[in-house]
């Protein structure tokens, strides 16, 4: 698919007909988009304050929202360790969404991720969205985020994610780049092809409903509200999966799912999920190497 066209089409009715790993036919991956510190801020010298926020209140433009500072201090200082508590308890490894400059301001938080052997995806040097930008001021971007980001992980970066939305040189970009895959995408429930100038690239959809950034959406209140619907989109997808390969994402943020009230519910997901034989519990490299090494594009 070019930047002009869209694919109103994908798979249809005929998916390809393969097997995820050990015989199972769900994928899930669970995200943790680690963000804390690259927000706007005027410390940085943004002259807007950030917007995605747990409750917003009115200050000056170019004077420091303390109120705001502290929420994402709290994914920083508590939520991020109740998090990796959690996944520690029930044997599951996840995903970073890491925006780089967030890991360099916290070493303790970088090196628990690291030594836990999670994959790193490119969010970003700073957590902000790119659009506005020229197509280089992007391009910088992106290697200045892969560039700390391998340095301070000592690991690979495979993948990427831009906060939403991406550009329509995104793609092009990350190729470029020498990425491999690019998950900026919530059309499909399986990975896909993206048609670029430079040949066949793959994505790896996410999701934004399983998400508990519906908590500062308003989508979201109690902890009942996140585990229900992760939950039966879990056994939807697995029914499903009995007739046709899926995938199934689940995306949190430290300073979001990492509250008390809201961890109650993840830890009712992480219970059913953890442990099972029918599913593919799987990092989101694992899903893009597989992916490339048994599907091949059709263009």
């Amino acid at each position: 698919m070019t930047a002009n066209l869209r694919d109103f089409t994908g798979y249809g009715t005929t998916p390809p007909d393969l097997t995820w790993p050990n015989g199972t036919r769900l994928a899930v991956n669970l995200v943790i988009n680690y963000e804390e510190g690259a927000e706007r801020n005027p410390l940085d010298g943004d002259t807007v304050h950030e917007h995605l926020v747990e409750a917003s209140y009115e200050v000056p433009g170019g004077e420091r929202n303390l109120f705001t500072e502290s929420s994402f201090e709290y994914g920083s200082r508590v939520g991020i360790w109740r998090l990796l508590d959690a996944f520690d308890d029930h044997g599951i490894t996840p995903t970073v969404f890491a925006s780089a400059l967030a890991l360099e301001r916290n070493a303790a938080v970088t090196r628990a991720l690291t030594d836990r052997g999670c994959d790193f995806l490119g969010h970003g040097y700073r957590w902000i969205q790119h659009t506005g930008m020229t197509r280089e001021e992007e391009r910088r971007h992106i290697e200045d985020c892969l560039t700390a980001l391998r340095a301070l992980t000592n690991a690979p970066v495979d993948g990427w994610f831009t906060r939403p939305p991406n550009t329509v040189h995104t793609r092009t970009l990350l190729a470029e780049a020498g990425l491999r895959y690019d998950t900026g995408s919530v059309s499909d429930d399986l990975p896909y092809y993206d048609q670029l100038a430079t040949g066949p690239f793959l994505v790896v959809p996410y999701s934004l409903d399983v998400n508990d950034t519906k908590y500062y959406k308003g989508g979201f209140f109690t902890a009942d509200d996140f585990a229900r619907y992760a939950l039966d989109s879990f056994e939807v997808l697995l029914n499903e999966s009995r007739r046709r390969p899926r995938m199934m994402s689940i995306g949190l943020h430290p300073r979001i799912i990492g509250r008390p009230g809201r961890m109650a519910g993840l830890l009712r997901v992480l219970d059913h999920l953890s442990g099972r034989k029918d599913i593919w519990l799987a990092g989101r490299d694992e899903i893009a190497r597989f992916w490339h090494a048994n599907v091949p594009p059709s263009f």
